[in-house]
């Protein structure tokens, strides 16, 4: 549901029914969200779905790298420098 609302762009609506789900969610339901949000340039939601992707599975490096990218593509260059260190950061940690 939530990719057939994000695809044509209702991201309030896709976002509203992750938030109305009685389950915990997984990555796909998020990185649905989160590719919608890109797709749309919606930075503070995709912002929000990339970092609930990064809480569910910290070490997915694709996360850090599309977010870092999302950001570059916004013009929030300090923004994604910080993604890029925290997925530096995060490699170290995992070693």
């Amino acid at each position: 549901m939530v990719d057939l609302l994000g695809r044509p762009g209702l991201l309030n609506e896709a976002e509203e029914v992750i938030n109305n789900m009685p389950i915990k969610l997984d990555n796909s339901v998020w990185g649905a969200l989160f590719f919608a949000c890109r797709i749309h340039k919606n930075i503070e939601m995709g912002e929000r779905a990339g970092f609930k992707l990064l809480e569910l599975d910290p070490s997915d490096g694709g996360i850090y790298v599309l977010l870092a990218i999302m950001y570059w593509e916004a013009k929030m260059f300090e923004k994604s420098m910080e993604v890029r260190k925290l997925m530096t950061d995060e490699d170290t940690r995992g070693r």
